[in-house]
């Protein structure tokens, strides 16, 4: 793939000391009160994920009214604490916060109070979800591990399975009837939470990981670097691209919780889509063997330095492009295995 851009599902990318080397961890923001615009009663069917998109247009949003339900919870019993987002019950009440209060809180603006831990707390929850908009089934293999030589999970449109993995090595397959099929080898560590959602139609893979507990800023970081781009020291990569295709990784390594917007356009995204990337996030994509232009951006930090970096991709099949961002430094890094990294400007 040509080398005009830093972006395409994290990928991996050398980080070449031509780049200067990363500023002091900014704070995190205090901890407010945060308040509920209005209160949504779950209904039979609804995500997390489908109540964010009605209020915000967003689906990535979920994690404002998880904050704020949870906020709510400690100062009255009428909230119940959300400790897994792939559950929530029939009949029970959520906080939905203002659009400007979630959106602040999407930009780390504002911060709730830390959830409460996940069970078990010697295991990886794995919340897998299929998210096509098509009606189209997803095949999830997994191997390894408790999982010997393989074992399959069909996830029908609309649903999510929770899976409790034991630490160790494993590898993960990713099919549909209609669409391509991913796979990569991952570590499962205690206390880590993986939510992944599949839109096998559009050949794209979100994860998000999260962890129990505060985290140092070294510990993020090592939990960031297992499930966002893979070490940019080495030359494999534990990511494999799909037949016919390039398979881009896209991932966000913000210290100052800062999301990021990636917008791909071109190719099965025509005109663009835009893809929020949060901190712990990674995009995992597909992409065809035709021109695509991809732009990255973010709001603010403090100090008011914004990411704005963007380029044109021509996608060789068979390669895996790493490519990850830090906003608040306007920074963004493309590595494919092998070769040197590079900044992308």
């Amino acid at each position: 793939m040509p080398q005009k851009l830093w972006i395409a599902i994290p990928l991996g990318l050398v980080l070449v000391l031509l780049f200067s080397s990363a500023s002091a961890v900014m704070a995190a923001p205090p901890i407010q009160t945060i308040p509920c615009a209005e209160d949504y009663t779950v209904q039979a069917g609804d995500w997390l994920s489908t109540i964010a998109e009605k209020y915000y247009g967003d689906v990535l949003a979920y994690t404002a009214i998880v904050n704020a339900t949870n906020a709510a919870a400690q100062e009255s019993d009428t909230y119940i604490p959300i400790t897994d987002p792939s559950r929530i019950e029939v009949s029970q009440t959520l906080c939905i916060p203002a659009g400007e209060t979630a959106q602040a809180m999407l930009n780390g603006e504002i911060s709730g109070p830390p959830p409460a831990p996940v069970n078990p707390e010697d295991k990886l929850l794995a919340i897998i979800g299929n998210r096509s908009f098509a009606n189209i089934p997803t095949t999830l293999k997994l191997t390894g591990g408790q999982f010997g030589e393989g074992q399959e999970f069909t996830i029908e449109a609309g649903q999510e399975v929770r899976l409790e993995i034991d630490p160790g090595e494993y590898k993960a397959f990713w099919s549909s009837p209609e669409g391509v099929t991913f796979s990569r080898d991952f570590m499962a560590q205690p206390g880590v939470v993986a939510i992944n959602w599949f839109v096998p139609e559009e050949s794209y893979v979100m994860t998000e990981i999260q962890r129990t507990g505060l985290m140092e800023d070294e510990a993020q970081a090592e939990t960031l670097g297992q499930f966002t781009p893979p070490s940019v020291t080495r030359k494999d990569t534990p990511y494999y691209a799909p037949e016919g295709k390039e398979l881009l990784v896209a991932g966000n390594r913000s210290f100052a919780n800062l999301p990021s917007t990636l917008t791909i356009t071109g190719g099965q995204f025509g005109g663009g889509q835009e893809f929020t990337i949060n901190p712990g996030q990674e995009l995992i994509v597909a992409l065809d063997p035709v021109e695509y232009t991809v732009t990255w951006s973010s709001p603010p930090a403090d100090d008011g330095t914004v990411l704005a970096r963007g380029g044109t991709i021509t996608p060789t099949p068979g390669t895996v492009t790493v490519v990850w961002v830090v906003p608040e430094e306007n920074r963004a890094f493309l590595q494919r295995p092998g070769e040197p990294g590079q900044a992308f400007k």
